[in-house]
């Protein structure tokens, strides 16, 4: 039977990134609502079996300049009450966890992610992560441990990396979706951010990709297909 998925974007385009290749590759149908480009989220979504939520430039505590933030933490808290899968990505894994009453902040310094980091599984990761990896990074802010959530990795410099939510909600600080070709377009879009501390030169993250790329996008095609076979 085919699958139906909701993804929940927050950039103008349409990304052919790992995660939506593997949709494609495996007939997911899909239902792609942006409320930050003018494509409102559904009201009634009962016909869809899960939920990818994208990265984006916003902030899980932009509701005030941007009320579309506050719709999507009201939607995504009425669908994880609904006992569905879920996966967020980067902002989509802070609106989960701002769903699920944590906190979302930047660091006091200013300190950011650009580039590729180490992750490193933790003792709850149960075959979610087998070992330390380098998985590529672009964000400002981190996210507090949601209460009844369990921690499967950590960072240096933001320890909360990935976290579970019962058994098929899932949200990743990480962009493992990131192909060499997003990844060339985020660095073309914003060159300004290689000034900020904790940013690598566009260089490094290059190289960075020659070494980690594959294996980035092996382990993203893994934990999708375990997760899609539970839908």
């Amino acid at each position: 039977m085919t699958k139906k998925a909701v993804i929940l974007r927050h950039m103008k385009e349409k990304r052919d990134d790992h995660v939506a290749k593997f949709l494609n590759a495996n007939d997911v149908e899909q239902v792609h609502v942006n409320p930050a480009n003018g494509i409102p989220l559904p009201p009634d979504a009962e016909d869809c079996d899960a939920l990818v939520i994208y990265g984006g430039i916003q902030s899980a505590n932009d509701a005030d300049e941007r009320p579309y933030i506050a719709e999507e933490i009201e939607w995504i808290t009425n669908w994880l009450n609904s006992g569905r899968p879920a996966l967020g990505i980067c902002l989509g894994a802070q609106l989960i966890a701002k769903s699920l009453g944590a906190e979302v902040s930047p660091r006091d310094d200013r300190l950011v992610e650009i580039g590729f980091r180490k992750v490193r599984p933790t003792t709850d990761a149960d075959g979610f992560l087998d070992s330390d990896a380098h998985f590529y990074q672009w964000h400002q802010e981190g996210f507090s441990l949601p209460e009844n959530c369990e921690l499967l990795a950590r960072g240096d410099d933001f320890p909360n990396q990935a976290f579970r939510y019962r058994s098929n909600v899932y949200g990743f600080q990480f962009h493992p979706e990131v192909s060499r070709k997003v990844m060339s377009s985020w660095l073309a879009a914003s060159s300004l951010m290689m000034n900020r501390s904790g940013a690598h030169s566009a260089e490094r993250q290059y190289q960075d990709e020659n070494q980690y790329g594959k294996t980035m996008e092996n382990w993203i095609v893994k934990f999708l297909r375990d997760w899609h076979a539970n839908w």
